[in-house]
């Protein structure tokens, strides 16, 4: 357990609640999941994920798996 506790040192992100709130104002996605995509957003990266919800939306930032490992498949 603590090997595992150690891998994850120094790699928790902390997210504005304001920025998580905003997002679920504006979409039907629950505050939890705004909280990944806030995470995406802040890092500038995209959010890989299987959450339809989460992918409609979204679209700017998320990506679905599927997606994702047919192109990581594609690069060979």
């Amino acid at each position: 357990m603590r090997k595992a506790e150690a891998s994850f040192e120094r790699s928790e992100f902390a997210v504005s609640s304001d920025a998580v709130l905003q997002l679920a104002a504006r979409s039907n996605c629950t505050a939890y999941d705004c909280e990944f995509v806030a995470l995406a957003h802040a890092q500038g990266v995209h959010l890989i994920t299987a959450d339809r919800e989460i992918l409609r939306e979204f679209p700017e930032v998320a990506i679905s798996l599927d997606k994702f490992l047919r192109d990581q498949a594609s690069r060979g």
